[in-house]
């Protein structure tokens, strides 16, 4: 097993050749890919709560897995949110169980991606819950670090990012802008079906999963208009409403970028 001042060495020198400019949590999730022997990692906090924010996504794929946890509301990182453990498991991988608090996810992950190995650590730098640190791999492979090993790493980083001033700062710029856009969107939704937030909220995510968009891109149709679910003749197909329609790319965390 690794010691933690290896863990904690690596750690540091991961970090350093990230570039400076990209923010703390980034550099984090980028440290953790190379430490683990991932092939990309999501950072999320608050996982099951209405303010649940991912702060970073290495890759496209992670943050797709990310955006599926959360308009399922299932899978290992849920999980390892709601019970403080450690959770590794082959998803979408034929010929292995399938937990059966994860079918949907399962599913959709095999359809999205084939087979994926997914490790979600709880970070609890101070003993409380933070966040899930969530990693995947090629079904085939596995961690580089042990249980205990990649747990003290998770730890690590709730450290570094609770001493960051910038990386909890709700400014509603990068990752919070695109969860306060989710919010609004709720809100609109409430206005426009008279639903409580929690029934328009699954809503949303219902639409999202159904067209294989990210929520945020989903939240931000409705807060543009582009997308109203009170009008008789609403068109959401998303072959004809797709983000490329509208002259504009999604970013990682779901927002559009020009």
């Amino acid at each position: 097993m690794r010691d933690r001042a290896s863990i904690l060495s690596e750690l540091a020198k991961a970090v350093a050749v990230q570039e400076r400019a990209m923010p703390l949590p980034e550099r984090l999730c980028h440290a953790a890919v190379s430490i683990m022997g991932a092939r990309g990692a999501s950072l999320t906090i608050a996982y099951t709560a209405p303010h649940r924010v991912t702060l970073c996504s290495t890759d496209d794929e992670a943050a797709r897995l990310e955006d599926l946890q959360d308009v399922l509301g299932q899978g290992p990182g849920p999980t390892a949110y709601r019970t403080g453990l450690q959770l590794r498991a082959g998803i979408g991988v034929w010929g292995e169980p399938v937990d059966a608090r994860w079918v949907q996810f399962d599913e959709a992950v095999r359809d999205a991606f084939g087979a994926v190995r997914m490790t979600a650590i709880p970070v609890h730098p101070d003993g409380e819950i933070l966040g899930v640190l969530t990693c995947h791999q090629p079904a085939d492979s596995t961690p580089r670090l042990e249980q205990d090993a990649a747990q003290f790493l998770a730890d690590a980083i709730g450290v570094s990012i609770l001493k960051d001033p910038d990386a909890l700062a709700t400014d509603l710029s990068g990752p919070w802008a695109s969860r306060a856009q989710i919010h609004q969107a709720t809100g609109m939704v409430v206005s426009q079906l008279r639903l409580s937030p929690d029934e328009a909220l699954a809503l949303l995510r219902a639409h999202a999963f159904a067209h294989t968009w990210p929520l945020a891109r989903v939240a931000a149709a409705v807060v543009t208009r582009e997308l109203d679910f009170a009008a008789s003749d609403r068109d959401t197909e998303p072959s004809r409403r797709s983000p490329e329609r509208s002259g504009s790319t999604p970013n990682r965390d779901g927002t559009d970028q020009p």
